[in-house]
Formats: structure tokens, sequence, C-alpha cells
């Protein structure tokens, strides 16, 4: 009896366990349906895809067309009106100095400007041999020039209006269309301003201002509305109107910059510590201030012309001025006299391309 009962206890274990197996099987089996294929149906939607996009043909790119290059020309007031030889395409004005010439032209560099001469076996521009080293002052005054092309050049006279100033105002009004014709020459892009000064207490102005302009009709018509009036004291607002032509010239961002002082009277005692602060401040922007001292004590020369006789010149400094020095200093620039010279054009050329130049300024210059 115990032997009946275990096989059937054993069967019914054996027929639990294969009805077990059975549906875990088909459960499996069922299973492994619904996750294939929906993997099957991605499978498809990619494929279709990737078909599409390699079937697709890429936009056709349009060409750019470009117009030829625009022609400027620069307005007619800029080109100078006077029919002077103009210079070399590249300014390098080496000419008779960088061949061992020379000019006699009476001119004379200003003060503190003349550029050391060597002799013998050195260097002269770039070669080695024997020279006497104008060829290199020649390059530097091409790469100057070269500069101030590509910035432009902004210049305002500040000039001394009182009584004494007249034959200087004559000669001004008269060479203002050659000065401004040779600079642009040199530097197409430049303008020009004036600020006249008197003292205080004088007829009809302490200052008077005509600010930068390409415009020589409006820098003519200014100067010729000038006269030399009042004076009579020994200083003069020198201080006014340098810090007039500072602040209200109305100076382009990048041009260089070049304030030249024109007068024969220092400035007033009081007035020569904030003169030299203006200046340097000015000096530190980038800009530049010279002076040109045509006073009597300085210029022997020009009272022997006055007075069509010698006279003794152990009487006269024959240098500028020590305010008009201290000035100069500075503002960077040069203080210069006529030199013997009663002409004052050159000189103005001069100090507008840096005082530096001269030698190279004279043989521009030979003309003028």
């Amino acid at each position: 009896m115990k032997g009946l009962r275990w096989l059937k206890s054993s069967t019914l274990w054996l027929a639990l366990l294969a009805v077990s197996l059975l549906i875990h099987v088909m459960v499996t089996w069922h299973a492994s349906r619904s996750i294939v294929a929906p993997l099957a149906e991605r499978d498809a939607e990619v494929e279709e895809v990737e078909v599409l996009l390699d079937v697709a043909d890429p936009p056709e790119q349009e060409k750019l067309v470009f117009e030829d290059n625009i022609e400027f020309e620069p307005p007619a007031i800029l080109v100078p009106s006077s029919a002077l030889k103009p210079p070399p395409p590249d300014v390098n004005l080496a000419m008779e100095a960088a061949a061992g010439g020379s000019t006699d032209t009476g001119f004379a560099a200003p003060l503190l400007s003349s550029e050391p001469a060597t002799g013998g076996q050195g260097v002269a521009g770039f070669g080695l041999g024997t020279g006497t080293g104008l060829e290199a002052s020649a390059n530097r005054f091409a790469a100057y020039v070269q500069g101030l092309r590509e910035t432009g050049l902004d210049v305002v006279f500040v000039v001394d209006t009182t009584g004494s100033m007249e034959w200087v105002l004559t000669e001004v009004n008269a060479r203002i269309i050659d000065i401004v014709d040779a600079v642009r020459l040199l530097v197409p892009i430049s303008r020009f301003g004036v600020v006249a000064y008197r003292d205080y207490g004088e007829p009809g102005y302490v200052t008077k201002l005509q600010p930068l302009t390409y415009s020589l009709n409006k820098l003519a018509r200014f100067l010729g509305q000038l006269s030399a009036e009042g004076g009579g004291s020994h200083q003069e607002a020198v201080y006014d109107g340098v810090k007039v032509a500072v602040n209200e010239s109305g100076w382009r961002l990048g041009a260089k910059k070049v304030i030249i002082v024109l007068g024969d009277a220092p400035p007033h005692k009081e007035a020569v510590k904030p003169l030299l602060s203006v200046n340097k401040a000015f000096a530190r922007e980038g800009g530049q201030i010279s002076a040109l001292d045509v006073s009597r004590d300085a210029n022997p020369a020009l009272l022997e012309a006055t007075l069509g006789r010698p006279v003794n010149r152990a009487f006269y400094s024959g240098k500028p001025m020590l305010d008009y020095q201290l000035l100069a200093e500075a503002g960077g620039g040069i203080a210069s006299t006529l030199d013997g010279d009663v002409k004052i054009t050159r000189h103005l050329m001069s100090l507008i391309m840096g005082g530096q130049f001269a030698r190279e300024m004279a043989l521009l210059l030979e003309g003028l």
C-alpha cells in the first residue's frame, strides 16, 4: 500500500512539474514576441529615414557676385592748388643728401633740432662705408611722413596779434596758401586752424579762434580779418591762446596734433606754471607744441633789416626766450628763432613737420 501511495504521489508531482514547464515556455515565448516586434518596427523606421536621407540632394548655393572696386577721389579742397613739384611717391627725400650733395638755401636748422653728422668708416643709412650719416635721417623722415599720411595731420597756429606783430601777420597772410600746399604735398589729409591772442584789456578780444578746417578759403578769410593792435606791455596772454588751441580746436581722433606758438613776448609770470601743465598734458596725449620766437632780441638780423644798418649783436641773445624754450620742452616740441632769415615760411614748415628734419625740409622748400 505504501509503495502504491508513493507512486501516485510521484506521478502527481511530475505531472505538475510538466504543466509548470509548459506554462513557463508559453509565457516566455509570448513575451519574446511582444518585445521583438516593436524593435523590428523601429529598425524599419530607421532604415526608412536613412533611405530618405540618402536620396535627398543638397540644396544648390547661390553664387556671390562682387562689384568692381569703387574708385574714390578725395575732395578737391585736399589737393594743393599751387603748381609745386611733388616729392616721389614714397616720400624718400634722400635726394642730394644721400649722394653727399648740399644745398645753399640760407635756411638753418631750428634750435635743438640739428642731426649730428658723422664721417669716416661707419654706417650711413642702411649700407656700410664712408658717408655723412644723412641717408639714415632721410629714411627716418620718409617713415615719419608715411605715418602722417596714414593718420592725418592737424596744425593750429597760435599767433600774437598785438601791434609789434604786424609784419608777421602780413607775411603769414601772403604765404598761408604756400604753407598749406607744401604740407599737403606730403600729407594730403591735413587741416589747419588759427588762434589769435592779445592781452588782457586790449581792444577787441583776448583770444579769437578759427577751428581746424580743410578749407583754405575759411583760413585765408580769418587771417585777412586779423589786425595787429594794442600791446605795449612786456607780457601777453600766451597761456590763454594755447589753452584755447588745446581745448577748442576740434582735433581729430588719431591724427597727429601740432601747435605752433608765434610771438615776440613771453606769457605773464603767474601763467607760466599752468601753461606748462597744459602743454605737458597735451604732449602726453600725443600732441606737440613748438614755438617760433620772432622778437628782436632773438633775431638781431631782423632789427638790422628794419634799421638798414648793422647792430652790435653782442647786446642780443640770438636765442629763443627762456619761456618759449620751457613752453616747447613741456609740449615735446622745438623752440626756434629766425636765425638770420627774415622770412618765416620755411621755419613754420620745419616746425609743422616736427622740427627734427631741417635738412630734408630745406631740400623740399628751396622754392619758398
